[in-house]
């Protein structure tokens, strides 16, 4: 998977010692580089971890075919407590703070659901079906007023623009959503024409973007777990109390689909700014 590997050369035989560490463990004995810091100049043309400086969690990032820098997993934020976040670790507004809250506070039951910020981390470091660099950890489910950072809470239906605040580390965003949005942008960049594109192609996208197929959280419960990857975008839906997200799954990926109310847990993705 592109973490470690050994090779021997000339025919010689070479005997390793591996420790009895997780991956996540290992990286984190050493120092580095936050997300927060990282600029489109110094995003690495491989995968390579990172670290959020808010709660040490490593992931890997890598610059794509789009010229853009992609985490390679989906975010991880959050437990069993709340956590407070603030302008300079986090995609806010200057001078502002978000609480984000503990994990299995609210079941994303009801179309009013979406009032109220609710995150779960049942499946924090659950691997599911996946490709590319990443660890294809189904990671968090936020609703969309969580993923907003407490900013898109409304039954208002005439939200302006795209969304530019949210959970995501400083510097970088949620991607805006439909065939003229980074996820369908990147799409286009490995190769693909029109909304829905399908065979390799879509095995090429979830190999570049590194999507596992994380499913949802609804009523209480994970859904389609290693069927279908579902992750926020920044861009309002045609529907009142939508947004669009991207699809992914063995044959299809679709950059904007608006069908699930802001009241799911879905994954969410950063891009840096």
């Amino acid at each position: 998977n592109g973490y470690y590997y050994y090779k021997s050369t000339n025919n010689t035989t070479n005997e390793v010692t591996l420790t009895g560490k997780t991956l996540t463990s290992a990286l984190t004995d050493f120092s580095l580089p936050a997300m927060q810091t990282l600029t489109s100049a110094n995003c690495p043309a491989i995968p390579t971890a990172v670290q959020d400086s808010r709660d040490n969690s490593v992931y890997y990032v890598q610059k794509l075919a789009d010229g853009n820098c992609w985490m390679l997993e989906n975010l991880r934020l959050g437990g069993d407590s709340t956590m407070e976040l603030n302008s300079s670790n986090t995609n806010l507004a200057a001078n502002t703070t978000f609480t984000l809250p503990a994990s299995g506070t609210d079941n994303f039951t009801n179309s009013t659901g979406y009032t109220n910020a609710a995150m779960n981390a049942n499946s924090k470091t659950t691997p599911v079906t996946g490709y590319g660099a990443g660890r294809n950890l189904v990671g968090n489910y936020y609703n969309y007023c969580a993923a907003s950072a407490g900013t898109k809470c409304t039954d208002s239906s005439t939200f302006p623009g795209n969304d530019e605040v949210n959970i995501c580390p400083a510097n970088w965003t949620m991607p805006c959503g439909g065939d003229d949005g980074q996820y369908g942008r990147l799409a286009a960049a490995l190769g693909s024409i029109g909304l829905a594109v399908t065979g390799n192609l879509s095995t090429i996208y979830r190999y570049h973007l590194s999507t596992p197929l994380s499913g949802l959280f609804f009523s209480g419960q994970s859904g389609n777990q290693g069927a279908t990857g579902n992750s926020w975008s920044t861009t309002q839906s045609g529907y009142a109390i939508d947004m669009y997200y991207l699809v992914v799954n063995t044959s299809i990926i679709y950059p904007r689909s608006p069908y699930y109310n802001r009241f799911y847990g879905l994954s969410v993705r950063c891009v840096l700014r």
